[in-house]
């Protein structure tokens, strides 16, 4: 699938932003280093959309939800730092042709319209799941369109399904497509961790880190139920689409960084699409 050459796993702690991280920025290095990196890489693969997948934005319980506004934008206000922001044009085709997908599939897709946003007070700008990603994208060269996801409590199985979609839709367009799950592991790593300590939150990230390198949708669906519930993670289900993005193709994974400084797992992998 040539549009399709490679994907990526990022975290997005805000604190990864120099302008708000500022001298605790070296305490998480390693992930700072591994997605500049990733950046690079995606960048050298020119492309020319981002379909992005968060689970800070607008969710919905039966369904995921898709920006469909013209130009979509944000920035930090929320972390002291209003002047850092980010704009970009949304892919319309491309939008068009994943939601066709999805229909095909019977998975849920809400279109974020303005009149949804006003009917369920919901904020369209872009939250800081995709923000922080884009800005070490932008900070590469990409200055092309983006298409916005927002993670939906579906099954882990239906998340996938709706990867093996939007895989679909990429191949109806004729461009190059990165396609980026923005998403921290386990909250729960150490007794200062945000979401409190659990002895078993640094096995939940190994085990999704190792099937991630290996492009292993069995082994992600194989983990304890009870060990995705003490991990207190917001990444896998943006994990389960990726891996459906990428499913049936031929593809290669190579994990670049892994941290926890803060309480929280912090992954940066990229999967290369050959075929």
């Amino acid at each position: 699938m040539k549009n399709l050459g490679i994907c990526a796993l990022m975290p997005h702690p805000p604190i990864m932003i120099p302008e708000i991280g500022k001298g605790e920025l070296d305490k998480i290095k390693n992930t700072v280093t591994a997605v500049e990196e990733a950046a690079r890489r995606i960048k050298e693969f020119n492309p020319q959309t981002i379909v992005l997948m968060t689970p800070h934005g607008p969710a919905f319980e039966d369904a995921v939800s898709i920006s469909v506004h013209p130009r979509l934008k944000g920035n930090f206000s929320s972390f002291g730092v209003p002047d850092v922001s980010l704009g970009f044009e949304t892919d319309s085709l491309l939008v068009r042709h994943i939601l066709k997908k999805a229909d095909r599939l019977g998975v849920n897709i809400v279109e974020l319209t303005d009149d949804m946003a006003k009917n369920y007070r919901l904020k369209l700008e872009l939250d800081h799941g995709a923000l922080v990603p884009l800005y070490y994208l932008y900070k590469a060269g990409f200055k092309g369109q983006l298409v916005h996801i927002s993670v939906g409590m579906l099954s882990y199985e239906e998340m996938y399904t709706f990867g093996k979609a939007v895989q679909g839709a990429i191949g109806m367009v004729d461009k190059r497509v990165v396609v980026i799950a923005s998403g921290d592991l386990s909250h729960r790593l150490t007794p200062d961790a945000p979401a409190g300590y659990s002895p078993q939150a640094a096995e939940f990230d190994r085990q999704v880190m190792e099937a991630v390198e290996n492009v292993n949708i069995k082994s992600l669906l194989e983990i304890d139920r009870d060990l995705v519930e003490v991990a207190g993670e917001c990444g896998l289900r943006p994990i389960f689409f990726l891996m459906g993005v990428v499913g049936g193709l031929k593809a290669t994974g190579e994990n670049l960084s892994y941290e926890g400084p803060f309480g929280v797992g912090y992954g940066v992998s990229l999967i290369n699409v050959t075929k």
